[in-house]
């Protein structure tokens, strides 16, 4: 699997980015991200699919309810 390249890292856990501020995977990263597995988009999917995972963990830790945009967020723009 490729690991992936960007200074558009996620800032745990608030999940937002750590260059631009914004929610990860902001639109650079997703930018970053789509190229780097263009020939390999499966791996994106689960790559993209794990971190929504790991995003639930940290986002509901203090007890706060599952924040309904994640599927949105991590996983619809990977096509």
């Amino acid at each position: 699997m490729l690991l992936p390249r960007t200074e558009h890292l996620p800032a745990r856990p608030e999940w937002d980015c750590l260059v631009c501020d914004g929610t990860w995977p902001c639109s650079n990263a997703r930018e970053e991200l789509a190229t780097q597995y263009a020939r390999f988009p499966a791996n994106l999917a689960i790559y993209m699919a794990s971190t929504m995972y790991e995003a639930v963990e940290d986002l509901t830790a203090t007890g706060a309810p599952t924040p309904a945009d994640l599927y949105e967020r991590f996983l619809a723009w990977v096509a």
